[in-house]
């Protein structure tokens, strides 16, 4: 916890708060921006962070991020079932530490 995954160029980030649950900050094209907590689990073994919607239940995966290039990828439903769609593409997001995350994200509006 404490650690943030800030997107600055797209207005978006991922924040840690606590062992187990993440807010999610989604900032829209019309700069509105909306949060959702989820739930999250370190993969060191595959070096991913995979957040889900349910505590404990793999079939509501929401984002995978890939922890060494920080590419975040999207979970969908598809004719050939669950599948990834790159939704921050490597170099767009960055580890930082800051006080009042949100806040910082409105600031870049």
């Amino acid at each position: 916890s404490n650690y943030q995954i800030l997107c600055s160029s797209l207005l978006s980030g991922f924040e840690f708060i606590s062992s187990n649950r993440v807010k999610v900050i989604n900032t829209d094209h019309n700069k509105i921006t909306s949060i959702n907590e989820y739930y999250y689990e370190v993969d060191l073994k595959l070096s991913y962070i995979n957040i889900f919607s349910n505590e404990n239940s793999i079939r509501d995966r929401v984002y995978s991020i890939e922890l060494n290039s920080l590419r975040v990828d999207v979970w969908t439903m598809t004719g050939g079932g669950f599948t990834t769609r790159e939704m921050f593409p490597i170099g767009n997001c960055e580890f930082v530490q800051i006080n009042n995350f949100l806040s910082y994200i409105d600031s870049l509006k």
